[in-house]
């Protein structure tokens, strides 16, 4: 009796934890924007979206709005909430920041979209460094933006905008920049001059062996016109032999005058 009261007891216990866990516990928020002031976080089954200005190429206190864009299976509807959040002026959550589907009858914002596929706007009004505070906080600046999702399918953002201006290039991010330029225009001077090297000594190699083909050419002629006199009639030799001889000469001449040339 006392074991089958605990398994009860387990039992019990087991169901009512089951059925304390929220409908939207299972449903997750996924991000596919590959942004590096992206974050997902689950707090008590719960998927939030944060969007960290601070860290993003905007000034926070520049910032009107955010627009997400996102996938999911709106067969059952979809929606959730809307947050700003900054050291300064703390979690910041609204009624009227609500959002869901198209035509939902429980919120304030709506998506905009069709067929699985839709965009949200958060737009909240550039609000200044009095709301969001400043980069001289140092370590107690942030300036997030946040998105939940409480019910319906996983939603997967595929891509997040940020509308305001770019932050200020600061002195030390000029110096950065310079020393990059720096270095790439010395990389590409450096390739250039190797390649007009290259290019130098492949039109001197050509050259030379252009040269000494013909060097060649005129040294074998002359040879040729040589052998050819030993073949000539007895009675006509020498005077055929001089002038043979004359062409020789005269071909050896050509050829080193080419030479000096």
């Amino acid at each position: 009796m006392k074991i089958t009261k605990i398994l009860a007891g387990m039992s019990a216990l087991a169901i009512a934890a089951a059925t304390s866990i929220p409908a939207f516990a299972e449903k997750t928020i996924v991000d596919d924007t590959n942004l590096d002031y992206i974050e997902v976080k689950e707090a008590d089954g719960v998927y939030q979206y944060y969007v960290d200005l601070a860290k993003s190429p905007y000034d926070p206190a520049t910032v009107s709005a955010v627009k997400f864009t996102f996938s999911v299976d709106d067969s059952a509807g979809f929606g959730g909430g809307l947050m700003l959040n900054s050291n300064k002026s703390g979690w910041d959550q609204k009624d009227e920041w609500s959002w869901a589907n198209p035509g939902a009858d429980n919120a304030q914002i709506f998506a905009d979209g069709s067929d699985g596929n839709y965009t949200l706007t958060f737009d909240f009004g550039a609000l200044g460094e009095e709301y969001w505070g400043s980069p001289a906080d140092g370590e107690n600046y942030w300036a997030q933006v946040v998105c939940q999702l409480w019910w319906g399918n996983d939603v997967t953002v595929t891509n997040v905008e940020i509308v305001g201006d770019e932050k200020a290039e600061t002195p030390e991010s000029k110096a950065e920049s310079a020393a990059e330029s720096k270095a790439e225009e010395t990389s590409s001077t450096a390739a250039d001059s190797s390649s007009s090297n290259a290019d130098s000594a492949s039109s001197s190699k050509a050259a030379t062996t252009n040269n000494n083909t013909k060097n060649a050419t005129t040294t074998n002629n002359a040879s040729s016109a040589a052998a050819a006199s030993d073949n000539t009639n007895q009675a006509t030799g020498a005077t055929t032999g001089f002038a043979l001889a004359g062409l020789a000469l005269a071909g050896a001449i050509a050829v080193v005058s080419k030479k000096k040339n």
